[in-house]
Formats: structure tokens, C-alpha cells, sequence
């Protein structure tokens, strides 16, 4: 498989492509829990909602929480077992209540200040700050950093990753934190939301984990496994 040099990348092209089929970001992301969300502690808990699951579903569990919980904190007053069934319709209930209120108990114990008033942190303090919380990976942490404090940050989850491979962009032995850190310092700033956005739905509509529709994906000519099927003449 290709492997590119990222600095030869056009990401700006990349989005234009991304933009014309799948639409604006900005609309896409409307289906995100993440757009409902003012606080960066709302964008962490929001984030681990979304693990695993749907838009949708996610979506839904975060709305039930947010009627249930207008300050997150108070989540931490009601037994775990009223917590799950308030996020239930999201998943994983169990596990994501155990993490929402470990996280919720270490930022009290710990008197953290995870609001914007914490802007005046350090970029990396801000990173290791949420990376210590139980439960909060290099993916969660950057989806807080770009989308709560709007921080420079590219985050990687699976779909994502599975598309940087089948790009040639990281190779196939990278991990998600990998790539990650590889591509976030060379996506322009600019691009660093939106083509989240995009990539997302690409992998959830197009670039599926097996049989993906590479005949309609817009970025089937920049890809190894769409340039790969089209040199074998298997037609797109």
C-alpha cells in the first residue's frame, strides 16, 4: 500500500470533494450531541456518550441527560443506577455511567477547572489535564481541546483511522493515537473541525469496515483502495 508524504497533501482539496457530496459540516455536525453542547465539561461528557453507538442514540442520551441534569455535576448527587437509566438509550450504559461520574468525582476532589475560564492553561497543560481523568483517552481529550476549547487538535476514532490507512496517509500498522498525533500538527488549523466532520460521515455513509462503496465515494481517486479496485478494473 502507498504510503504519502503528509506534507504533499492537499487537505484543502480533500474537503472541497467532502463538502460536494456529503454536504456542509456545519449541517452534518447538527446530528452530534456535540453541537448542543456550551461548556467543555458538556463536551467531555458528550464525547463519552458518543462511544460506540450512533449519532442518534447518542444524541438521544444526551438530551435525556441534559433534561435530567441541566448542571453535569448534579449527576453526581443521584444513585449510578438513576444515571444509567437516564443514558441508557445511548449504549453501554453501565460502563459510561461508571465513567461520567468517575470523571465527575476526580474534577470535585481535585477542584479542576474544566471551563473556559482554564484558557489560560497551557495548550498541553489543558491535554495531560484530561488525559488524568479515569476513563478520558487521547481521542476524547482532543475532541474537548477542538470542539470545547477550540483548540488546534485532530481527532482520530475508527472511522477515521480506517480511512487515514485506506488513504495511505498513516500506515496500516498505526494505532488511532498514532495517527492522531501524526496528523493533527499538519492539518491546517482551519480544516481541523470540518474534516473531522467529514471523515466521520465518509466512514459511517462510504468507507464502511467491509464492503465499502467506493463506486460513490468522492475520495475514490485519492485513495489506495479505491485507485487499487480501478488499476484492477473492477468497476467503481
Amino acid at each position: 500500500m502507498e504510503q504519502l508524504s503528509l506534507s504533499e497533501i492537499d487537505f484543502l482539496s480533500i474537503s472541497d470533494k467532502l463538502r460536494q457530496t456529503l454536504g456542509e459540516p456545519e449541517v452534518l455536525h447538527q446530528s452530534s450531541p456535540l453541537a448542543y453542547c456550551t461548556t467543555p465539561l458538556e463536551f467531555l461528557i458528550a464525547t463519552i456518550l458518543t462511544q460506540a453507538t450512533s449519532d442518534r442514540n447518542a444524541l438521544n442520551s444526551w438530551f435525556n441527560f441534559k433534561k435530567s441534569f441541566p448542571q453535569p455535576e448534579s449527576a453526581l448527587e443521584v444513585e449510578e443506577e438513576i444515571l444509567r437509566e437516564v443514558i441508557r438509550s445511548g449504549g453501554l450504559a453501565n460502563q459510561k455511567a461508571k465513567t461520567i461520574r468517575a470523571v465527575l468525582m476526580a474534577i470535585r476532589e481535585r477542584s479542576l477547572q474544566l471551563s473556559r475560564n482554564a484558557l489560560g492553561e497551557s495548550h498541553q497543560l489543558l491535554r495531560e489535564m484530561l488525559l488524568s481523568l479515569p476513563g478520558v483517552g487521547p481521542k476524547t481529550a482532543a475532541c474537548v481541546l477542538l470542539f470545547g476549547f477550540k483548540l488546534p487538535e485532530f481527532p482520530v476514532d475508527t472511522h477515521i483511522h480506517r480511512i487515514v490507512i485506506r488513504m495511505g496517509w498513516v500506515t496500516p500498522k498505526s494505532s488511532p493515537d498514532e495517527a492522531q498525533r501524526l496528523l493533527s500538527p499538519v492539518i491546517p488549523v482551519e480544516l481541523q473541525a470540518p474534516l473531522h466532520i467529514l471523515l466521520l460521515n465518509l466512514g459511517r455513509r462510504n468507507c464502511r469496515p467491509r464492503n465499502p462503496n467506493c463506486r460513490e465515494c468522492p475520495l475514490n481517486q485519492d485513495c489506495n483502495l479505491g485507485k487499487g479496485l480501478h488499476n484492477a478494473n473492477i468497476v467503481l
